[in-house]
């Protein structure tokens, strides 16, 4: 969706004799393709949360030759193709995909090399207009033996502050894995770990939060950026928050616990009521599944999952009539977005200064600060987090 005009898009592929033909808005794509398939498409315009202002300057559109195996990407201007390039020509499974924000362009595909998968990034600086040589992402040295990369189509994603992320679904002989590649900092997360084995649909990843560009999570707490659900082969979904790695968790948090197996969904972003804080929300679109994971019928359900988000942790530091507040984990400290109080109502708050996601310092008219609760409260677009503190 052109998120400027609300417009949206289309691009598809046609089969005749057996051979596919690629069409984008409309009108039929020439390519050197003899048989196009996975085709894909998406626009440089701001992450989600975020307000477009102007028409998308450009965007890439990607697909693959069956018949040769060539993976080809070309840049997009209004009505305008470039000419194509070819991004990969090597064995790979599945297509391109891609996220994109401002002239950064990440390309995800997935190598076939000696037999193995190779999940592999692509970048692109200026625009589409080049694009580097697919670099393998080294899952070896952060994931344990006995487990492989399962084939994911599942796109990078630019969350909230413009940071770019790669998910990874990883199989072994009883676990599933759902990692969180950080780009920027070639960093792998672990997200979700979960005894049984990933569905046709693996993953599903939503941008949420603005993050402080250090807490990428450890599997339990302190994520940084996104989402992710996992459906797993017998029918259950799982996820982690977006301010947990939540990998671990009781049977009660199963997003369908005591609720029908699940034999595909499809989910909303991540919101917030603001009425309850340390809580998020996600709708689901949900086709039932029996026992053995096939669909029951064809109805589509609506559901509505409440998830509750780790409490976050600070501490705070007396320094005469003023406070110093550091969040340790699980809430940013978002400007414009962060309520501070204590809980003796004769303590008021003068001014507060943040300096970063994670660090304030809050003014106040006493001196006797020691001894009493500092409480934070910050409602951002997607989330209310609330804590509190006791002053040192």
């Amino acid at each position: 969706m052109n998120k400027y005009t609300g417009r949206v898009g289309a691009t598809w592929i046609t089969r005749q004799d057996g051979k596919g033909e690629l069409w984008h808005d409309g009108a039929r794509v020439p390519t050197q393709g003899s048989n196009i398939d996975f085709p894909f498409f998406a626009h440089s315009q701001v992450p989600i949360g975020l307000v477009q202002t102007e028409e998308p300057p450009f965007g890439v559109l990607g697909y693959k030759c069956r018949d040769t195996g060539r993976v080809y990407v070309r840049r997009v201007e209004g009505q305008d193709m470039a000419p194509e390039q070819v991004l990969v020509d090597e064995d790979t499974v599945g297509g391109v995909s891609f996220g994109i924000v401002g002239q950064d362009v990440v390309c995800r595909v997935d190598l076939l090399r000696d037999g193995r998968l190779v999940p592999a990034l692509s970048t692109s600086r200026d625009g589409g207009r080049s694009f580097d040589p697919p670099q393998p992402i080294d899952l070896t040295s952060a994931v344990e033996q006995g487990f492989t990369p399962r084939p994911g189509y599942q796109k990078p994603i630019v969350d909230k502050g413009g940071a770019f992320h790669a998910p990874i679904g990883m199989q072994g002989d009883r676990e599933a894995l759902a990692l969180n590649y950080v780009v920027a900092s070639d960093l792998l997360v672990e997200a979700i770990r979960v005894d049984g084995e990933l569905d046709k649909n693996e993953l599903e990843v939503f941008p949420s939060t603005l993050g402080s560009g250090n807490t990428f999570g450890n599997g339990v707490s302190d994520g940084h950026g996104l989402i992710m659900v996992v459906s797993i082969a017998d029918g259950k979904l799982f996820s982690s928050n977006s301010s947990a790695g939540g990998g671990h968790f009781p049977e009660a948090q199963l997003l369908n616990h005591g609720m029908p197996l699940v034999c595909d969904f499809s989910a909303s972003e991540c919101y917030s009521s603001g009425l309850t804080p340390n809580v998020v929300s996600m709708d689901y679109l949900v086709v039932e599944a029996d026992a053995v994971g096939r669909p029951r019928s064809a109805e589509v359900f609506i559901e509505t999952w409440d998830m509750p988000l780790p409490l976050p942790k600070a501490s705070a530091r007396a320094n005469g009539s003023r406070v110093d507040v550091e969040i340790l984990n699980d809430a940013d400290l978002e400007p414009g977005k962060v309520t501070f109080g204590f809980d003796d109502p004769t303590f008021n708050v003068t001014d507060v200064r943040i300096s970063d996601l994670r660090h304030a310092t809050v003014h106040t008219d006493r001196e006797d600060l020691r001894g009493k609760t500092l409480t934070f409260d910050v409602l951002t677009l997607f989330h209310r987090h609330y804590g509190e503190a006791l002053v040192e």
